[in-house]
């Protein structure tokens, strides 16, 4: 059967007397190569808990630690894994039982001393006896332990582990020491100190401590702790007393003596998407990525392995971020609460970029005969929610791009709208981690019958609110109008030659005086608990400090890229694009097939207009404090982008 939305009208041909009829791709020339690939960007299991980006509130963070009930082997003093076994103390006697094998229960395991606190290496097991002596054991089968003395401690142990492969001990006063030396003879160096602690967990990379008020800190040096997960009553509910790692993640005991392993609440549908579009020696890669941002440095860095690896040059290369509110932080937020301040640089660098580049060489590898279509279409999801007054701009439009293979039955799909993806920032979707309607609306299309793949892009809704309280409808009504345009058989096709532009408009940042800043800062301070203060209290410092190691930002950079693919131009602009950018910019060529993507490249700040500044909304005004940024932007900068787009006129 031929499926009419693919193949259109037919041609016909006489042949042995008779009609028969051709599709026109049996004559078809394709006019692009053209490869698409996927990655997921979900945290792993060796990354313990991340904090949740987009929003400042609630003052403590939000986090993606959940913890999975798993087995009830009972009360322990103490616990550790080695070997793929989790040991349990209790009484000065030890249990074991297999991580593969929760369900069999915990055994005994045959011991000479009365042990009353142990820590797991490997397939070692290190242990503190009632003397106060260090033992070691190797562990094998599921004998007898047989202990030898390392040494005496003179400190009085309140917990220990190992981190990077080192024997580390909090003691009774709250000092946390590691032991450096072979095994015949340690020193222990003090690392820092640490209040209400009830047990401490290390693995190859990082270290960590429980507190009292259930609050898990990551040892980040040289800042000191900073919170990874806390109780928050829905996904961490738990009273943990012991914590642990293994291999293949993270575990911790309650009270009860519930066993418990950490997994991240989530959707698992986070991903970075890229379609890659070559005609002769030209290509261009579009990359949309399930984060909140990225900052210019993260960006220029990807994108000169990308040259390296791949052969594109970074104008080639587009990088737009959804704007989810409930990815892990990927940039830098030097003025937020210290646990948002920067991203995990675990998940950051292992997991996001490789996934960046594993989709990058799917894309690559994929590369094949295929024409490129547009539709354009509107989808009214949001409204704008700052502006004062009436008739306020907002960009409606759905953009859709369908590519068609020569050689595939579905195709795949690139679709654009301007909205944020904030909603709901409440209960268990508040702690989620989650790409929002985007990714919704993604999942979604893949029922169509012709659809292999969707693929989102952000677009100017720096200024636009969803308009449902509920993502899933959000995502209900963008499908419905996507499906509508992929079905209505009225898409352009896209044809011509391929270039791209990356250009930069450069605004003097104006810092304010260090007098003002100081008075900024002295209005601000002594207000704790008010986020909004500890805000501005924060940018004064990043501000202040600055000026004293003389590193004052001298622009604030607005960077502006142009895809001519054939008759199509896509225009990626940087920052948190208000909506008027986009209308602004299609004016300039009104008879042309022009789509305007905003968070591209960079989201450093909010780029509103003049109506934004005048009015002093949180787009035009507080939003800069949050962004670190020197100041807001001049009351023209609306003008002087749109003047600067349409002067080089790429």
């Amino acid at each position: 059967m031929v499926n009419d939305r693919k193949w259109g009208s037919f041609g016909w041909l006489i042949g042995f007397g008779a009609l028969v009829a051709f599709p026109p791709s049996a004559f078809a020339q394709y006019a692009y190569r053209v490869g698409k690939g996927q990655a997921s960007i979900e945290p792993n299991q060796q990354v313990l808990s991340v904090a949740l980006a987009g929003y400042g509130a609630p003052r403590e963070g939000g986090f993606s630690l959940e913890w999975t009930a798993l087995a009830r082997p009972g009360k322990a003093d103490d616990a550790t894994i080695a070997a793929d076994r989790v040991y349990m103390l209790h009484g000065g006697t030890i249990r074991q039982m297999g991580l593969n094998d929760l369900g069999s229960g915990a055994i005994a395991v045959e011991q000479p001393e009365s042990i009353r606190m142990i820590a797991g290496n490997g397939n070692h097991l290190v242990a503190l006896n009632a003397h106060n002596e260090l033992l070691e054991t190797k562990i094998s089968g599921r004998g007898k332990l047989r202990w030898r003395h390392r040494g005496t401690l003179q400190q009085t142990p309140r917990s220990l582990s190992y981190w990077k492969g080192r024997l580390v001990m909090l003691d009774s006063e709250g000092m946390l020491w590691t032991a450096e030396g072979d095994r015949s003879r340690l020193t222990w160096r003090p690392i820092i100190e640490c209040e209400d602690v009830i047990d401490i967990m290390g693995n190859r990379d990082e270290l960590y401590v429980l507190t009292a008020e259930q609050e898990i800190l990551r040892y980040d040096e040289p800042r000191g702790w900073l919170r990874v997960a806390i109780r928050n009553g829905i996904t961490y509910d738990q009273d943990m007393q012991l914590l642990m790692a293994s291999s293949g993640g993270f575990w911790g005991m309650d009270s009860a003596g519930v066993l418990y392993q950490g997994q991240h609440s989530s959707t698992h549908q986070l991903a970075v998407n890229v379609l890659m579009i070559q005609k002769g020696k030209d290509r261009v890669a579009l990359l949309g990525a399930d984060v909140c941002g990225f900052d210019t440095s993260f960006v220029n860095g990807m994108k000169d392995e990308i040259q390296r690896k791949f052969g594109l040059p970074p104008n080639a290369v587009m990088v737009n971020a959804s704007h989810t509110h409930f990815a892990p932080v990927t940039q830098n937020w030097h003025t937020w609460g210290p646990h948002c301040q920067k991203p995990d640089s675990a998940y950051l660098y292992t997991v996001v970029k490789s996934a960046v580049f594993d989709a990058m060489r799917q894309a690559k590898e994929a590369l094949q005969p295929a024409n490129l279509y547009i539709g354009k279409s509107e989808v009214e999801i949001g409204h704008n929610r700052s502006l004062p007054g009436n008739d306020l701009p907002y960009d409606k439009a759905l953009d859709v791009i369908r590519v068609d293979y020569e050689n595939l039955d579905k195709d795949d799909i690139v679709f654009l709208a301007g909205c944020h993806p904030v909603f709901q920032n409440a209960g268990r979707e508040g702690l989620t981690i989650s790409p929002n309607y985007p990714g919704m609306a993604r999942e979604m299309l893949l029922h169509h019958s012709d659809v292999k793949s969707a693929m989102f892009l952000q677009g100017c809704g720096g200024d636009i609110n969803p308009v449902d309280g509920d993502h899933r409808v959000t995502a209900e009504k963008v499908v419905s109008a996507v499906t509508e345009v992929l079905d209505q058989g009225a898409m352009q096709p896209i044809k011509g030659d391929i270039t791209f532009y990356l250009d930069t408009v450069k605004f003097d940042s104006r810092p304010w005086p260090e007098g003002k800043i100081m008075e900024f800062r002295a209005a601000n301070a002594g207000r704790e608990g008010d986020v909004g203060a500890e805000k501005n209290v924060r940018w004064a410092d990043l501000m202040l400090q600055y000026i004293k190691n003389d590193e004052m930002p001298t622009t604030m950079p607005v960077f502006v890229q142009t895809f001519n693919i054939g008759n199509w131009k896509l225009v990626g602009v940087s920052r948190e694009t208000t909506t008027e950018y986009s209308l602004g910019i299609k004016a300039l060529w009104p008879d042309k097939l022009v789509t305007v993507a905003g968070y591209c490249n960079d989201v450093s700040s909010y780029l509103p207009t003049r109506r934004h500044i005048q009015a002093g909304t949180y787009e035009g005004a507080d939003s800069f404090f949050w962004y670190g940024q020197p100041n807001i932007f001049p009351e023209n900068v609306y003008e002087t982008i749109i003047e600067f787009i349409k002067s080089k006129n790429r």
